[in-house]
């Protein structure tokens, strides 16, 4: 059965329990209903145990459910205050570290420690201290700022964990040396980026960066003036449904291994991977976006993740209306290509905006840089004319005509550009300077300063 089609968004919202009750929240607590799902979908993230892994689409490789969301809005427009009725609505992420990433090495120590074993003091071994966190960053600025400093490895850690791959390096001294495998970390961001601070997230478009991200905006411009109720009940997702937690143990030998494959049994035996399983829509789509990206037939550069952005969507979905079912749906797929046809909309928009700031500024810096020249040429000119004035009144005190090239002459730099010439002219007509004899143009008319 192939996915069947949402059109608009009240079919969409309407298509299932939570979406409704999502939406009501939103309405009640006047935030954007677009921007509240997003930051729930990453909770719901947050609360999924890191072995819990989405079907191969492309080869025999497991995807990982890891969210990255971007909140757009300006300052006041209510980006903290869709994280808060998220967290009221979704109180429970099973401890996740929350924390405000600074480094790509402070990432990895989000997951993972070094102890010294006690029957061996000189050795080290690496432990997981929480196999998931929820990183919020208020404004991208932060992040931007961070990833700036010389040396620093924050977004290519934020891409390899968003893609779920193994973080941290090499370090000679081995207390300072943190490593986190492979299925062993669950991650999620939520970051708010205002448009004319769009350019933080745009210029890492070589990354990969901005198509790793849900997109979604603040404003809803179909919020209704009058406030409605409060939905009753709860939102239905219930976390203790989710598959548990892999044992200490398990994580610890993961950690200490460095990579499921150096595992007993590659690591079947003591961390066995959970796999959401997918519809046939999801493989159909997975197949043209392969065709499409072997023949360099995407049509927007921006879309290269929609596949895999669209898979973790679906998951999500998936487990937030049926968190004890390991089976993601045609209908959570159609639903979850819903969600990154508007994400794509939205951050469509945010560029748009944005190259109407930028246009607006260069305007502005053009008009006021146009404004100081015109300044500038006028104070030149006025002091030519002073000083032209001062030395025809000193080299010619009968008043008998100097010729105009021996004027400029005189004059060295000030006579660059015709600017001695036109100084004269502008005296002849302020009646300062008289034409007493010569030729018809400013180089040959004797000038002399004026009688009247």
């Amino acid at each position: 059965m192939m996915a069947p089609q949402i059109n608009g968004d009240a079919e969409f919202w309407h298509a299932r329990s939570e979406l409704t009750y999502i939406h009501d929240y939103a309405r009640a607590c006047q935030v954007s209903l677009w921007a509240l799902l997003s930051v729930v979908l990453a909770r719901v993230c947050a609360t999924v145990p890191p072995h819990v892994m989405t079907q191969p689409l492309y080869g025999n490789a497991p995807g990982t459910l890891n969210l990255f969301v971007a909140v757009l809005g300006g300052s006041g427009d209510g980006k903290g205050l869709t994280e808060r009725m998220a967290r009221t609505l979704l109180p429970d992420i099973r401890n996740a570290t929350t924390a405000l990433p600074v480094s790509g090495e402070g990432i990895p120590a989000l997951f993972a420690t070094r102890e010294t074993q006690e029957e061996d003091g000189r050795r080290t071994v690496i432990r997981c201290v929480n196999p998931r966190a929820l990183l919020s960053v208020p404004e991208i600025t932060a992040l931007g700022g961070s990833a700036k400093r010389i040396g620093s490895t924050l977004i290519p850690t934020l891409t390899s964990a968003y893609s779920g791959e193994a973080l941290g390096g090499f370090n000679k001294n081995e207390a300072n040396r943190l490593t986190v495998p492979e299925h062993g970390y669950r991650i999620a961001l939520i970051t708010g980026v205002q448009p004319h601070n769009l350019n933080v997230i745009m210029d890492e478009e070589g990354t990969g960066l901005p198509q790793r991200f849900l997109w979604a905006d603040t404003a809803d411009y179909d919020a209704p003036e009058k406030v409605p109720p409060m939905p009753t009940g709860r939102l239905g997702f219930d976390v203790s449904a989710l598959p548990e937690d892999m044992p200490n143990s398990g994580l610890d030998a993961l950690y200490e291994a460095g990579d499921r494959w150096r595992m007993i049994d590659h690591g079947e035996a003591n961390y066995p991977l959970t796999i959401l399983r997918y519809p046939q829509s999801a493989f159909t789509a997975a197949e043209k976006d392969g065709w499409e990206r072997l023949h360099r037939a995407r049509q927007n550069p921006l879309d290269a993740h929609r596949i895999g952005l669209t898979v973790k969507i679906a998951g999500l979905l998936a487990l937030l209306s049926r968190p004890d079912s390991l089976t993601v749906t045609e209908e959570d797929w159609a639903l979850a290509e819903y969600v990154y046809r508007r994400s794509a909309e939205f951050r469509d928009k945010a560029i748009r905006q944005f190259e109407d700031i930028k246009r607006n500024l260069k305007a502005q810096a053009y008009a006021l840089d146009s404004e100081a020249r015109d300044e500038a040429d006028a104070r030149r000119m006025n002091r030519i004319k002073t000083v032209t004035l001062k030395w025809l009144d000193e080299h010619d005190p009968g008043r008998e005509g100097v010729v105009g090239h021996e004027i400029s002459r005189a004059r060295g730099r000030d006579s660059k550009h015709g600017m001695v010439y036109a100084a004269l002219e502008s005296l002849y007509v302020e009646g300062k300077v008289d034409k007493v004899g010569g030729g018809p143009t400013p180089q040959s008319t004797l000038w002399a300063v004026s009688a009247r």
